[in-house]
């Protein structure tokens, strides 16, 4: 019976001298594993600029402003939208409570030439414009109707151009909610029954 004994525990003791062994040589290949390093990858990601300048001549002797485009300043191809913001203004600044109203105190030469009015006011420019390029003339000329300017104010018109870059092209149909781009890149008005 003694002879039993040992035999089992001399098994138990090869037996959990093999679990030992075992779980150190698992433990050591895990810590190895883990301490294993790859060379670093590195991504580099250059943001883009988006930004646009308008570009105007303005007539001070007949306070007329004329030949509006934009040029796309940024560095990636991008649509470019105006808003065109008129009012009275006296000389210290302050505004006139009612503002001008088009084709009875003031008028707009359009020149028609890739531009639409989008019903948000607006005007949009169909293509989208390479970086460093520019837009076609918005209109040649804005000019006030003599006579029609309250006393002590004059015709103040403000551009306010902005871009957005071109690409994803939902991207600029979420931003600019009044228009959709079509197959071939140019940003439409959207019809009634896309709003």
């Amino acid at each position: 019976m003694e002879f039993l004994k040992n035999k089992i525990s001399g098994r138990i003791a090869v037996i959990l001298i093999s679990s030992v062994v075992l779980i150190a040589v698992g433990l050591g290949a895990t810590i190895a594993y883990l301490m294993t390093r790859t060379p670093p990858v590195e991504n580099t990601f250059t943001p883009v600029a988006v930004s646009c300048l308008i570009h105007e001549d303005f007539d001070t002797a007949n306070n007329v402003k004329r030949d509006v485009s934009v040029e796309n300043t940024g560095d990636i191809s991008a649509y470019i939208r105006v808003a065109i913001v008129v009012n009275w203004i006296s000389e210290s600044g302050t505004i006139y409570g009612d503002g001008p109203i088009l084709d009875q105190d003031y008028t707009i030469t359009m020149t028609g030439g890739g531009w639409f009015v989008g019903s948000d006011g607006f005007y949009y420019y169909e293509s989208p414009v390479s970086a460093g390029g520019s837009t076609t003339i918005l209109f040649d000329a804005i000019s006030p109707i003599s006579g029609t300017e309250p006393e002590g104010y004059s015709l103040s018109v403000k551009i306010v151009a902005s871009a957005i870059q071109s690409d994803p092209g939902e991207a600029v149909m979420t931003a600019w909610r009044n228009v959709t781009v079509n197959d071939d890149g140019r940003i439409l008005p959207k019809s009634n029954s896309e709003e």
